[in-house]
C-alpha cells in the first residue's frame, strides 16, 4: 500500500487526487508543519528536509517532489488514462506543461508565502513577495493561453497535469481575481472541482 505524508492544502493533494481517480488503496500520514515536535522521525527519516509531500511506495520505495509522484503514479497506473502514452505528442505536452508548473508556478508560491525564507535581510521580505507574485500572475497568463482550446490542457482529455493547475490555482491568493483574468483556469477548475475524486480530496484538505 502507498503511505502518503500529507497536510492540509500541500502538494500532497495531487497524490491524493490520483489515488482517489484510480481508485488505489493508500493510507495518509499527517504531518503538523507548524510544529516542529510533530514531524516525527519516522517522517523525517522518509524526507529529511521536513517538507510534504513524501511518499512510500508500496516496494519501500521513497519518493519526494509532487510533480515525480505525478508522474510515477500515471507510469504504474495506466489503466487510470491520467497521462498520455510514452512518447506521443501529447504526452510531450503533458510533460512540459507539468514540469513548467512543478518549477515556475510552484517556487513561485514558495517565494510569496515564505519570503522570509529567502533572505537573510527581514527588511526584504516585502520586495520577495512582490515579485513573486507578479511572476505568479504572469505564469498563470501562460497556462490561461496553453488552454486554449482546451477545456483541458490536453484539449478533451482530462489528465494529471489539470490536476496539479487545480491545485496551485487553489493557492492563489487572490482567486476571484485569478478567475477573472484568466477565464480559461477559471473554467478547468470548475471542471477539475466536479470531479468525484477531486471534491472529496478538497473537502478534507480546506482550510476554511
Amino acid at each position: 500500500m502507498y503511505k502518503l505524508f500529507w497536510a492540509k492544502s500541500m502538494g500532497s493533494m495531487a497524490a491524493e487526487v490520483l489515488f482517489e481517480e484510480i481508485g488505489t488503496e493508500y493510507e495518509k500520514i499527517a504531518v503538523d508543519l507548524e510544529k516542529e515536535e510533530n514531524r516525527s522521525a519516522e517522517f523525517l527519516a522518509v524526507n529529511p528536509t521536513g517538507q510534504i509531500p513524501a511518499l512510500i511506495l508500496p516496494d519501500g520505495t521513497v519518493m519526494t517532489e509532487s510533480a515525480a509522484m505525478v508522474l510515477h503514479i500515471c507510469d504504474r497506473h495506466p489503466e487510470a488514462k491520467l497521462a498520455p502514452p510514452a512518447g506521443s505528442p501529447e504526452s510531450a505536452r503533458f510533460q512540459r506543461w507539468l514540469m513548467f508548473m512543478a518549477a515556475t508556478l510552484y517556487s513561485t508560491d514558495q517565494r510569496l508565502y515564505y519570503a522570509d525564507r529567502m533572505t537573510t535581510d527581514a527588511a526584504g521580505t516585502a520586495g520577495i513577495e512582490a515579485a513573486a507574485r507578479a511572476a505568479m500572475d504572469r505564469h498563470f497568463a501562460l497556462m490561461d493561453d496553453a488552454l486554449n482550446p482546451g477545456p483541458y490542457l490536453l484539449g478533451e482529455t482530462y489528465s494529471a497535469a489539470d490536476v496539479y493547475l487545480w491545485m496551485l490555482a487553489k493557492w492563489h491568493p487572490d482567486d476571484k481575481q485569478l478567475f477573472a483574468d484568466n477565464p480559461r483556469i477559471a473554467k478547468l477548475v470548475d471542471l477539475v472541482e466536479a470531479r468525484p475524486a477531486v471534491a472529496k480530496v478538497w473537502a478534507e484538505n480546506r482550510e476554511d
